[in-house]
């Protein structure tokens, strides 16, 4: 789940790349909770 959160934010998940750092699962996570709240603001629009 952390790599997924993390190709989210820019890590590219090849054989050698080693794990994700912090500023790619925080840039992850930014881009999901912009995410999520555009799904709030569709939600309400309906």
């Amino acid at each position: 789940m952390l790599r997924l959160i993390a190709q989210r934010g820019g890590f590219l998940a090849r054989k050698h790349d080693g794990e994700p750092g912090a500023k790619t699962i925080w840039l992850g996570l930014q881009e999901i909770a912009v995410f999520v709240e555009g799904a709030r603001y569709a939600r309400q629009l309906n």
